[in-house]
């Protein structure tokens, strides 16, 4: 399954198996108790996180987020829009699967390769 996080495409093949197999070294605490705003949240902290220490997030641990995200609210699309006040404000969609095959395949025709993360 596609998944897009900010500007980002990521494959994640099984969701429920992948939070399952990896929720100990994700940090999120057991997914069975979690919330679909608890994941949402727990998501945001991790790339605010990332953000203001300047390191990118390595491929599996956004596989991590997006697989969180898809299993405790059934999105596949989680946007981050900042705000007037310097928060974020989460935006889950549910995109058609063709748009996002399309933003994949566009960002690696156009040298966006970074953008894109396929499974690994």
């Amino acid at each position: 399954m596609l998944f897009l996080l900010n500007d980002t495409i990521i494959e994640v093949a099984v969701p429920e198996m992948h939070v399952q197999q990896r929720w100990r070294d994700m940090g999120c605490g057991d997914p069975s108790g979690l919330r679909a705003q608890d994941a949402i949240s727990f998501v945001s902290s991790q790339i605010a996180e990332s953000q203001t220490s300047g390191r990118e997030l390595d491929d599996e641990h956004v596989r991590d987020l997006a697989a969180l995200i898809i299993t405790k609210t059934g999105a596949n699309s989680l946007i981050l829009k900042p705000t007037v006040g310097g928060t974020v404000e989460p935006r889950l969609r549910d995109l058609p699967a063709l748009v996002l095959e399309t933003y994949q395949r566009g960002a690696a025709n156009e040298g966006g390769q970074a953008a894109v993360r396929k499974k690994a």
